[in-house]
């Protein structure tokens, strides 16, 4: 993913348990739809630094939000059955 500082990403959906790794970005937040699943059903803000990584369950329909001052990119790491 690759947002400009104020730009959403499409809506999306996790089918699959992941790793996020953040390359580059200060503060981050995710705008769950009403159906989402899961433990990612509220809205949430997180600051972020480059190389930091995080676990996340599958079950979230959601819209990332660039809500920093710098360009906000990271990686999914998808763990398949």
């Amino acid at each position: 993913m690759d947002l400009a500082p104020g730009e959403d990403s499409d809506v999306h959906e996790h089918t699959m348990d992941y790793i996020l790794v953040v390359i580059e970005g200060d503060k981050i937040a995710g705008v769950p739809e009403p159906d989402s699943k899961g433990l990612y059903n509220e809205y949430i803000e997180a600051e972020v630094q480059p190389g930091q990584y995080f676990y996340i369950e599958k079950g979230g329909i959601e819209t990332a939000r660039n809500i920093g001052k710098r360009r906000y990119r990271e990686i999914a790491i998808e763990l398949k059955d």
